[in-house]
């Protein structure tokens, strides 16, 4: 390993020529004897690195892939951050000029910048080759391309490849069969087929060179009809938000909410779905995935039930009896902060109208307050809501703003309170 870290650092010319002229040879064999693919037929023709030199392959199914880009579409691998410390597959990494990328960073600029540089010398460096997806996954549909290799852009060069094989042989996805378990029955099998194609270089338009998200989104359209296989809005997002839900124990499909759309239409980040997430984990106390009336009421202890019922059907689109999904809550949360704009302001007014003359917000100036319109309230419902606003914040303005930007879901009842209204 430190060996060819270092003929990295000193012989890059000499590295770059073994990497590209004698491993791929060496490939070939490798994966005909080993994993038994005698036959790699090839359609259409790679374009020059003038032409397209961004070359994106898709689907991204198992560590087959890697060698096969080795063979087929060599070039500037872009691949994640904590790769360049792996034994061995990091300093091979090295040795092909890649593009790291940081997935804890929130827009990758700096990753960007990296591409357009490189482009700009398309003599010194290779053409850039990436996975879209950002991960794998069982290649059943074509899940979402993440925007970084688009937003330069440059005309692009999609590559496919159909692997010919046995459901769930071969396939190496997050809750699938481990890497060596998926090359085990990948040689098992007497022959394998593969088949690689080169789709004509997509050239962007002035539109989606202004929006990265509609050029993939095109991009990955016109993937999915090469392979005939649909295309949704999951991504990798999709797959953090359920790693997280099943860490706090609940069920895997618990969180799938496909991230895509969710940032296409209400401009959510995984941050803000993380946020939203927690605050769903912290109210389903049965841990089920599905939201009941009673936890939601539970949770919130609004003193006006009526209000917090017809809340909790306006998230309950679905008018499911069991609950409402999580996906559910973020459309609700997202839709209804639309609705209700200037929490701010709201919450100003009503800590003004809900304290006593002193200015203290207390359970009988609340009740003296709300009981003109709702006579059926009482003091024990107003006490448990000043409770559970007391558990994380003091009943200061600044702390009654704090629990109401924690749990907008009380921004929401506040606005009706004030507005003498219930729901929209």
């Amino acid at each position: 390993v430190c060996l060819s870290h270092s003929l990295f650092l000193f012989f890059p010319f000499f590295l770059r020529f073994i990497m590209r002229v004698i491993i791929p040879p060496l490939l070939r064999v490798w994966v005909v004897v080993v994993f038994g693919f005698h036959w790699i037929p090839v359609k259409g023709e790679q374009a020059s690195v003038e032409e397209a030199p961004i070359c994106l392959i898709s689907p991204h199914s198992n560590v087959m892939d890697s060698w096969m880009l080795s063979i087929y579409a060599w070039g500037s691998v872009m691949s994640r951050r904590e790769n360049e410390s792996m034994p061995i597959v990091g300093s091979c990494l090295k040795s092909c000029e890649p593009i790291w990328v940081d997935r804890d960073m929130t827009k990758g600029i700096g990753t960007v910048q990296e591409m357009i540089n490189r482009i700009k010398e398309p003599g010194f460096w290779a053409r850039i080759v990436l996975f879209p997806e950002g991960t794998v996954h069982n290649t059943d549909s074509i899940i979402g391309f993440k925007t970084g290799a688009f937003r330069p852009g440059y005309p692009i060069q999609p590559m496919v490849w159909r692997f010919n094989r046995d459901p769930g042989l071969g396939i190496w996805s997050h809750y699938g069969h481990s890497i060596p378990t998926t090359l085990f029955l990948t040689m098992c099998q007497l022959h394998n087929t593969c088949e690689i194609e080169y789709l004509p270089v997509y050239v962007p338009s002035e539109e989606e060179k202004q929006d990265a998200q509609l050029y993939a989104s095109n991009v990955q359209n016109l993937v999915a009809k090469a392979l005939g296989k649909p295309m949704t809005d999951y991504g990798l997002e999709d797959l953090r938000l359920v790693q997280k839900s099943v860490d706090e124990g609940m069920p895997r499909d618990c969180a799938l909410v496909e991230y895509n759309l969710m940032n296409r239409l209400f401009k959510l980040r995984l941050p803000d779905l993380k946020v939203i997430l927690d605050r769903f984990i912290e109210m389903n106390t049965s841990k089920s995935g599905k939201l009941s009336e009673g936890e939601f009421l539970s949770h919130l202890q609004w003193p006006v039930e009526e209000h917090a019922r017809l809340l909790y059907k306006e998230y309950n689109t679905c008018s499911d009896s069991a609950g409402i999904r999580f996906r559910e809550y973020v459309v609700g949360t997202a839709d209804l902060a639309l609705k209700v704009p200037d929490v701010d302001s709201i919450v100003f007014t009503a800590y003004e109208e809900l304290s006593s003359a002193r200015g203290s917000l207390t359970a009988r100036s609340m009740l003296n307050y709300i009981q003109h319109a709702h006579r059926n309230v009482s003091v024990l419902q107003a006490e448990a809501f000043l409770n559970r606003v007391s558990q994380s914040q003091d009943l200061t303005p600044e702390g009654f703003s704090a629990y109401v930007d924690a749990n907008p879901d009380v921004g929401v009842l506040l606005y009706w309170l004030l507005n003498g209204t219930g729901g929209f």
